[in-house]
């Protein structure tokens, strides 16, 4: 019952500083879905299915009853240069329950031991090499360490290279393997040492002065989990959530863009002020620009889904790849001033609203619930018992449900592509010690 008291406990507290009866109301059948997939979830340790349905939580319920102020959206100091109908805000919601409702069918906890079956972890030199030399192509591919050191605001712009994705993928998973190894070893103190390497090595690579919040999220925090076995009281979870909106990512909004100068500004975060707004969660107001956006233009008949789906290949061979959806509303709303960037946040559901209106965000919601409920139950990417896959997926559903998805897939594929490769040699290996074994038995 503590999922449940958490997110009440939330919702209670903002809802006297909603803005009207209609927003109560608009929020309420999303509220009901979210408690029905935490009431599924039976474990008092911390689930996949609570990072999922809280992320859902606060992007649809606790957003709009913070951020809705008469027909505006966008919180009570907001540019808005937009006045939206009623209809509007239900269609938005309306594409949201109907991608989301299909999860409520995926069991979204470990109901199985994972050492059943896990496969061996591989070899530390091996761990140590990989990790090594994908640190180095990620320091080449991102302009060399200069370049990797400065803060986002300093670094000069370059061109987007998909394998820089590929190393931190390797590096990451490799560093979450050895913290793993080292929370299953009996002699902590001789596997300290690569341990700290890795999390050296890491903390150059993605730190909180170089890299955005959810990327910082997505590369440590499947290292967390492994350092502590997986096992999280459910209540710590929560209570770190609440931390991590009012404190922490503030901070981290603040460091991640400006570096150490950053510092400076740290005295004006107001955490009382980021519990009832709390910042840089847009995702439901730019569902509502989707559908006022779709109100004067066609649907794209698959534009936006092939842009997700062929993520991987470089805009410079294919010059006319289409754009996520996120960025044609981005690009409308910066034009008006209403954002300082186009590159914003956009629920994949409004992906294919753009695509195919409602029908396709329904049939989409079923396909994503399959991949996801298909992805909790392989067994690859198990390693002496640590559900590593689970790690990053977990670590990586709230910016894969920010989105936008198409810009945010890189990293969680390539994570999920190593664990997979990795998974395989290790098997392979296996079966062919076995087979060995018999043929000298015989």
């Amino acid at each position: 019952m503590i999922r449940i008291w958490a997110v009440l406990a939330l919702y209670l507290a903002n809802l006297p500083f909603a803005d009207s009866p209609f927003v109560v109301l608009l929020t309420l059948p999303m509220l009901v879905m979210v408690m029905a997939g935490l009431i599924r979830i039976g474990s008092r340790q911390f689930q996949i299915g609570d990072v999922f349905w809280f992320c859902l939580f606060l992007y649809f319920v606790i957003s709009p009853l913070q951020r809705i102020h008469g027909d505006r959206i966008g919180g009570a100091t907001a540019i808005t240069a937009y006045a939206y109908e009623p209809e509007e805000f239900i269609a938005a919601m309306l594409v949201v329950l109907l991608f989301s409702l299909p999860f409520l069918m995926v069991p979204m906890e470990q109901a199985y031991p994972p050492a059943a079956t896990s496969s061996k972890f591989p070899p530390l030199p091996v761990l140590l090499m990989l990790n090594g030399l994908a640190f180095a192509a990620f320091v080449l591919s991102e302009g060399g360490i200069d370049r990797l050191l400065s803060s986002r605001l300093e670094q000069e712009p370059s061109k987007a290279f998909i394998g820089s994705m590929l190393f931190l993928g390797v590096q990451s998973v490799t560093a979450c393997l050895v913290a793993a190894r080292f929370r299953a070893s009996r002699r902590w103190l001789a596997s300290l040492a690569p341990l700290l390497v890795v999390i050296g090595l890491l903390a150059i690579a993605r730190n909180p002065f170089n890299a955005p919040r959810f990327m910082l999220l997505a590369v440590w925090g499947p290292v967390m989990l492994a350092l502590v076995g997986g096992k999280v009281p459910v209540a710590w979870f929560y209570a770190g959530c609440l931390l991590a909106l009012t404190v922490v990512f503030p901070v981290l909004n603040v460091t991640t863009r400006a570096g150490l100068d950053g510092f400076d500004d740290l005295s004006q975060i107001s955490v009382v002020g980021n519990f009832f707004d709390i910042p840089s969660i847009d995702v439901f107001d730019m569902a509502v620009h989707a559908v006022r956006f779709m109100s004067v233009h066609e649907h794209m008949w698959g534009e936006k889904l092939v842009a997700i789906l062929l993520f991987f290949v470089p805009r410079a061979l294919w010059p006319g790849k289409p754009i996520v959806g996120g960025l044609d509303i981005g690009n409308e709303l910066f034009a008006a001033g209403m954002y300082g960037t186009p590159n914003l946040s956009f629920f994949m559901g409004c992906d294919l609203y753009m695509d195919f209106g409602f029908i396709g965000v329904a049939l989409g919601g079923v396909v994503a619930a399959l991949a996801l409920h298909s992805a909790l139950k392989a067994d690859r990417g198990v390693f002496g018992g640590f559900g590593i896959s689970g790690f990053v997926i977990a670590s990586s559903l709230p910016i894969l449900l920010r989105g936008p998805v198409g810009a945010v897939l890189p990293l969680f594929v390539s994570q999920m592509l190593v664990i997979r490769v990795l998974s395989l040699l290790v098997r392979d290996k296996a079966v062919r010690r076995r087979q060995a074994q018999k043929a000298t038995g015989a």
